[in-house]
């Protein structure tokens, strides 16, 4: 019983995390999936991608009818000849758990120029090509800042695709305490009434 209590406590106690790892051509990387990240990526997501990408499944206090992207579709494919496409979605539809971030981040930080041209070693490995695509680099590839800002862009996205996430996440911990209080009621019950049944047989 002590066991199955212990094994409860660490399920609640590691249900309800901030923060989750992930490895990343060879390198940890850590997503921050608390509030502040959310609000971040947010924020960087309305500087630097909605020009283009839109968030139409959105919905949030400011955004109730979702997000338009700054383009619409055909100027949009007119500039780079391919329209871009929404993002809502984007994360949860490129893998399961955080593997959605990981491909977002990797896209964003993996920008780099040969022979003039602009590629992204993410989209080559993705299509088996030299890496060439038509979106240019979101945040300029420059910028000392550009890994936390990917990832923070990665995190919101990433949320955003999961709607219920927190819902789950706050649930979580109340439904494994119960499982235990459960299990400990059973267990009792169950000494109780073989106690009650050898006792009887001794009689």
């Amino acid at each position: 019983m002590v066991r199955a209590l212990l094994v409860a406590i660490a399920f609640i106690a590691a249900l309800n995390p901030v923060q989750a790892l992930a490895e990343l051509r060879g390198e940890r990387v850590e997503f921050d999936l608390g509030p502040e990240a959310y609000s971040r990526g947010m924020s960087l997501y309305m500087q630097y991608c909605v020009a283009c990408h839109g968030l139409e499944y959105f919905r949030g206090p400011d955004a109730p009818d979702g997000i338009a992207p700054g383009l619409d579709p055909e100027s949009a494919q007119a500039a780079f000849g391919v329209a871009p496409p929404d993002l809502t979605l984007m994360a949860s539809a490129r893998g399961k758990g955080l593997e959605g971030a990981e491909y977002i981040y990797n896209l964003l930080t993996a920008y780099y120029i040969a022979d003039g041209e602009i590629r992204n070693r993410a989209f080559a490995e993705e299509t088996h090509t030299e890496g060439a695509i038509a979106m240019p680099p979101p945040i300029p590839m420059d910028d000392p800042e550009l890994p936390e800002k990917a990832r923070d862009i990665a995190v919101f996205l990433y949320l955003v695709s999961e709607p219920s996430l927190e819902d789950r996440r706050s649930l979580g911990p109340w439904v494994l305490a119960y499982m235990a209080l459960l299990t400990a009621v059973l267990y009792a019950l169950n000494r109780y009434t073989w106690k009650e049944q050898k006792r009887k047989l001794r009689g």
